[in-house]
């Protein structure tokens, strides 16, 4: 068998050649065969003819039968310089009457209508054999002539017949096999057209490569490496830009946090002090933060791969909203989550989900006013909906779209942000084919932001004849600052 994982001219020419080689072997085969039969029937009919002339010289006297057959006709009959000839003739007893004794007998159902040839041995020489009838003139009496030839000559015209139509055949498969070589290293020059090609080029050149003068058969190769470069070029792209946007990010938080440091290393007086080591805590704090949404988007880039599993959104959902209770307390906000879909399963990344989840409530919790309302929900319409409401100012229409690009904030909100945790909900969102809408809250005051997953499945639960089927449960951030998330949350 082939081994896949030669080169594909071997391949080609393994492919091409062995069919071409069994051929001129079964050629072979069929040829010797006809060869035989025509030397054979060749050399049968003339020694047809030889008893023919033998028996033309019987005569039957007293109805015996008596051969005449002078030296001269017997050295015409032997005349062959390689084959060996013998006669023979028998009597209708099978009694030998005149010729060679050690010729063998005929075969039993020897017809007087039909001569017999066959082949046979005299001593250790191979011969064949003619046999015929010759009749007396009254019909009362027959005699058996004999004549066999040994075959060296049908041997020789044999191998002629084989070399006269063999030899151009392996002249012809020589040349196809050489026309094969040149056609296969003529077909493969594209691939090492663009073999050179790639290996010429530097890493950083991710031009795309040329089709034209590409074969068809090359084309989807050329095509799958130029998507391939694309995807190189865009993450390179993307790797670029995310570097460029930490860098001026972090640039702001860490200059403040060392002004502020050398500004507290002057003070002393206690209570600047204090302000001073208040104000670096809040930019380490939002350096921090910072921080951890660029790793959440070196994480998302096209480059990384998602793992998905089956995850149950009701338990994700539970601890982001008790992870960002202690934030929302801090400011007095009443957080609260309601669950209408607590079975639901989805295909998805817990953590970058996870993650998605902590970036809504979190930008929900800072951009709302102090003693202000965030709920966290998760319901089923048309999909499954996760969604965060607030009571803050709310969005502009106009600014809905560009809130979601990277290091975008809308101005004059007066809340603390680097402008990527939205931009990190839509690229977590597109990695599991949701979709994310920004629209007004209730009775149009603040926002309300849902993700819908078009794909989602029940976990099969156990339900006892007491409980409801649906359940809706509502959770403050009272009971979320002691949340458990294995426990059922009540409704305070």
């Amino acid at each position: 068998m082939i081994a896949f994982n030669s080169s594909i001219r071997r391949q080609l020419l393994c492919w091409l050649l062995i069919p071409v080689t069994i051929i001129l072997g079964v050629d072979t085969v069929v040829v010797n065969i006809m060869a035989v039969e025509f030397a054979n029937d060749a050399y049968d009919e003339s020694l047809i003819d030889s008893a023919g002339a033998v028996a033309s010289r019987l005569n039957f006297v007293d109805k015996k039968p008596q051969l005449d057959l002078s030296k001269t006709a017997l050295s015409f009959l032997k005349s062959n310089q390689k084959n060996t000839i013998y006669y023979q003739v028998l009597d209708s007893a099978g009694k030998t009457i005149a010729g060679e004794k050690s010729i063998p007998a005929p075969s039993g159902d020897l017809s007087a209508s039909e001569p017999d040839v066959r082949s046979g041995k005299i001593g250790k020489a191979k011969v064949r054999i003619a046999s015929i009838i010759a009749s007396s003139p009254d019909k009362t009496d027959y005699v058996i002539v004999q004549v066999a030839e040994t075959t060296q000559n049908r041997h020789d015209l044999i191998k002629t017949i084989i070399l006269m139509i063999l030899l151009p055949q392996l002249a012809i498969i020589a040349l196809t096999a050489l026309v094969i070589w040149f056609g296969v290293k003529r077909g493969l020059l594209p691939l090492r057209n663009l073999e050179n090609s790639v290996s010429r080029r530097s890493p950083a050149d991710l031009k795309p490569l040329t089709e034209a003068g590409a074969p068809k058969e090359v084309k989807p190769l050329v095509v799958a490496i130029n998507r391939l470069l694309f995807q190189i070029r865009e993450d390179r792209e993307a790797q670029k830009r995310f570097i460029a946007n930490a860098a001026h990010q972090l640039r702001t938080p860490l200059a403040g946090l060392k002004t502020q440091s050398q500004l507290a290393l002057r003070e002393s007086d206690l209570g600047e002090l204090h302000h001073a080591v208040k104000l670096m805590g809040s930019s380490a704090e939002r350096a921090n933060r910072l921080v951890n949404q660029l790793l959440t988007l070196a994480q998302l880039e096209p480059s990384r791969i998602t793992r998905f599993a089956p995850i149950q959104m009701e338990d994700i959902a539970r601890n982001a909203t008790s992870e960002m209770a202690p934030l929302a307390s801090a400011k007095n906000i009443d957080l609260g989550y309601e669950s209408y879909a607590p079975d639901a399963v989805i295909e998805g990344d817990a953590d970058i989900l996870f993650e998605m989840m902590i970036n809504l409530i979190e930008n929900a919790i800072i951009y709302t006013p102090e003693n202000g309302k965030v709920t966290v929900s998760i319901s089923v319409s048309d999909g499954l909906v996760f969604a965060v409401e607030d009571n803050g100012p709310g969005i502009d229409l106009q600014e809905r779209d560009r809130v979601f690009e990277r290091f975008y904030r809308v101005l004059g909100n007066g809340a603390s942000g680097s402008g990527l945790g939205l931009s990190i909900v839509r690229e977590i969102a597109d990695k599991h084919g949701a979709s994310v809408r920004i629209m007004s809250g209730s009775e149009n005051v603040g926002t309300r932001i849902v993700v819908k997953f078009s794909t989602y499945s029940v976990a099969p639960v156990a339900v006892s004849a007491s409980t409801s089927t649906s359940t809706s449960t509502s959770t403050s951030t009272s009971a979320l600052l002691n949340f458990e998330p294995t426990k059922t949350a009540t409704k305070i």
